[in-house]
């Protein structure tokens, strides 16, 4: 039986005559210079796609009524395609990018047939990172699935693929004295300089900001920092005259990541209209020395160290996203004072969480859940 073709690929070629090695495009017998010297790598893998791209036409693959001869470089491509065209956020469209490329590449000798189990559970295990092999199988799945459909061959079998077990949900939230800690060590840490004689400058307040918003609202990392206190079509907005926060840009398609526009709560408008009034909110809410914070990243771990709330045991850990589950724990559990609570759906609309995943995840996470039944339990 003959030996499967390889795909185009680049290698390091190195010349005795003492000239420096540069990248070269293989395919078959023909060998291509790129033009990039061994430190550009990058350079070498983009001239590579470049090549693909002049070279094939992924579309010819869908003429074909066997749809298990397509090549997964094929599928690879259709999705990349697909992913450009969307209007999502373009950090995430870069992830998604990312992530099929290096799919594709672990792939690229094999077509849909010879997706066996094993083969994908070799994968899973070269990934290392489970979380990160289901999550790469999955966006897999959804590419063969896409390709398929729209084949000559009309409908087909689905492909399952072969998964392995899906990362557990983080349910970790903050207690009222744990946010307390954070808020103000957030809003205390100081920065000083070797030549200063004063205390320093503070430096993580936009933190205490982020922090205040993400309790307030349950928003994710990304709703938080990209709104905008101007109307944008690529951002999200906060209305401070009527207090409503826009969370979805315009120019984005809805996903199942939803963002519903919400009212803000009392307290947190007050304090968003106050950050406008002394200039710390200018046209982002989320700014630092007047710039526009794109992502809280850097001094996130130093809040959480100096709160008292650092670990090493990865179900403990504070992380961003630690917020929104706190806020819709809260939100589920009855008022200390007046016994009041929010109903399931409130919460699920107003923090973009669905029915389902609250009651799987939250709902066991707050004894009070049950207080009702235990006070006219005759048992």
């Amino acid at each position: 039986m003959p030996r499967r073709r390889k795909a185009p690929y680049v290698t390091l070629k190195k010349y005795k005559d003492g000239r420096a090695p540069t990248w070269v495009i293989r395919d078959g017998q023909l060998t291509r210079g790129t033009g990039c010297h061994e430190a550009d790598a990058v350079g070498a893998e983009k001239a590579l796609a470049r090549y693909i791209a002049k070279k094939h036409d992924p579309k010819k693959a869908l003429t074909t009524s066997d749809v298990n001869s397509i090549r997964i470089v094929d599928v690879i491509m259709l999705e990349a395609q697909h992913i450009n065209k969307r209007k999502i956020d373009q950090t995430y469209k870069n992830q998604l990018l990312s992530a099929i490329a290096r799919i594709g590449d672990w792939f690229k000798d094999y077509t849909i047939g010879n997706l066996t189990a094993d083969l994908q559970e070799r994968y899973a295990e070269e990934r290392v990172l489970q979380p990160s092999a289901h999550r790469d199988l999955k966006l897999l799945q959804a590419a063969i699935n896409r390709c398929v459909k729209k084949t000559k061959g009309g409908i087909q079998p689905k492909f399952s693929a072969t998964l392995p077990d899906a990362p557990k949900s983080r349910i970790r939230y903050l207690t009222r004295d744990e946010a307390a800690a954070m808020l103000w060590a957030a809003w205390r840490e100081r920065k000083k300089t070797k030549l200063s004689t004063s205390k320093g400058r503070h430096t993580l307040r936009h933190i205490a900001r982020y922090i205040l918003i993400g309790i307030y609202t349950g928003s994710r990392n990304g709703d938080i920092c990209n709104a905008s206190l101007v109307p944008a079509i690529d951002r999200g907005y906060v209305d401070l005259e009527r207090g409503i926060f826009k969370r979805k840009p315009d120019n984005k398609e809805a996903t199942s990541k939803r963002q519903p526009t919400i009212p803000l709560p009392p307290r947190l408008l007050a304090h968003m209209r106050r950050w406008a009034r002394v200039g710390v909110s200018n046209h982002s809410v989320i700014e630092f020395m007047g710039k526009r914070v794109r992502r809280i990243h850097d001094g996130w771990e130093t809040v959480v160290e100096r709160a008292g709330l650092a670990t090493e045991e990865k179900e403990r850990k504070v992380l961003r996203h630690t917020l929104r589950h706190t806020a819709i724990t809260w939100y589920l559990t009855p008022d200390r004072r007046t016994g009041k609570k929010v109903d399931i759906e409130t919460v699920s609309l107003y923090c973009g969480v669905s029915v389902e995943t609250i009651r799987k995840t939250y709902r066991h996470e707050t004894p009070e859940t049950f207080t009702e039944l235990l006070e006219v339990s005759k048992l």
